[in-house]
């Protein structure tokens, strides 16, 4: 009898980890503008798939991929008639190109993109996540939440929620500057001759 609770409690416990695990990702900070910029690109070669994973837009809304600066021409997942775990697949890319992934509002006609500086305001439309799989059938990817509204809406960045497979990369927001990169370095080397000399006057003494 003890041996079945102690399975019955380990299995629940698993179920709710697994569970956890496979929760969406939210924005941590909603309300807040979110500072960071992404960059994606494809893992291997061969098919982009996203994945419906919700919306709480009241806009009409249909995704769209770039590869590489072009428009694929494809668009799916109607925010408004899709079910969720829907997927929808944008064709074979080659190993290393590059993605944009963006939505066509229709009620305003507006885009907005994946990446920062192609958006009609300059802000930040979307928060992305590494996805461990789960929801609705959906399998493991990277999680792209969106804003649609100019200006970032209510910035809480799951107006339309999506899951796509075979993208690498994510947040280059954190990525320092050249000129950034060259002050580190040089402090980097002030450091050392500093404690060269340290150790220089030790071994004198």
């Amino acid at each position: 009898m003890r041996m079945h609770k102690f399975l019955l409690a380990s299995a629940l416990v698993f179920g709710a980890a697994t569970a956890a695990q496979a929760a969406l990702p939210q924005y941590p900070n909603p309300g807040t503008f979110n500072e960071a910029d992404y960059s994606f690109t494809a893992l291997a070669t061969g098919d982009i798939v996203a994945y419906f994973a919700g919306h709480t837009a009241g806009y009409t809304n249909w995704l769209r991929l770039e590869v590489n600066g072009v428009d694929t021409g494809l668009e799916g997942l109607n925010n408004q008639v899709t079910a969720l775990g829907t997927s929808f697949n944008f064709g074979s890319v080659n190993a290393g190109d590059k993605l944009v992934f963006k939505i066509r509002v229709v009620n305003t006609g507006e885009y907005f993109y994946s990446q920062r500086s192609l958006n009609p305001d300059g802000l930040t439309h979307i928060y992305s996540a590494d996805y461990a799989g789960g929801d609705w059938g959906i399998p493991a990817g990277v999680y792209v939440g969106f804003e649609d509204l100019l200006g970032g809406g209510d910035r809480d960045y799951d107006d339309l929620r999506f899951v796509f497979t075979n993208v690498g990369g994510g947040e280059v927001g954190g990525v320092p500057e050249p000129t950034t990169w060259a002050m580190l370095i040089a402090g980097f080397g002030l450091v050392g001759v500093a404690a060269r000399r340290r150790v220089a006057r030790q071994t004198q003494a």
